[in-house]
Formats: C-alpha cells, structure tokens, sequence
C-alpha cells in the first residue's frame, strides 16, 4: 500500500481504500492475538523505519518499481513476536 508525502503541500496523500484495508488487516492481527494498529500509528511505523535506513529505504519513483526487495512469508506467531518486540520498544521510548 502507498502512502505518498507531498512536501510542497505538507499533506500525505493516501489511498481511498486505505482504512478498510487497515481494518482488514487488524481483524488478521486479532485473530492471532496481536494488538490492534491505529492507521495513523502504521503511517508513523514505516516513515521512522524507512528514515532509519535512508541508505537502502530512500527510493526515486524510476528505481522504486524495480527494488529487489522481496516480501517475506512470516507466520502468525513470527508477526505476534515482532509485533510484540515493537510494542516493547514503543513502551521503553515513552519511559
């Protein structure tokens, strides 16, 4: 899913299909236990992440469509895991 920021306008632009989706992927995440996420909180996640690693994260439009990225299986309990080590670094932050 793409989530753009206009820097000109100050405005990040999202897809109009983007609350059903992250609803969607929350009732997957409750199903396995995990907490819910708050769009604006999934927005926050993967801007820090990708400006964490602007080194392989920082795409221009020609050479974001050909990342060699690749997505990764994970299963239910590898998503509890990292959704729980990221819960557990948010709560350590906030101290």
């Amino acid at each position: 899913m793409r989530v753009t920021i206009d820097l000109d306008r100050d405005i990040i632009i999202i897809p109009d299909n983007f609350f059903k989706r992250i609803a969607e992927e929350n009732e997957k995440l409750q199903k396995y236990g995990a907490e819910p996420v708050k769009p604006i909180d999934r927005i926050k996640q993967s801007y820090e992440k990708a400006m964490e690693d602007t080194d392989n994260r920082l795409l221009t439009q020609s050479n974001a469509k050909t990342s060699t990225r690749s997505k990764k299986a994970m299963t239910p309990e590898e998503a509890r895991k990292v959704l729980e080590a990221e819960a557990a670094k948010e709560t350590k932050e906030t101290k």
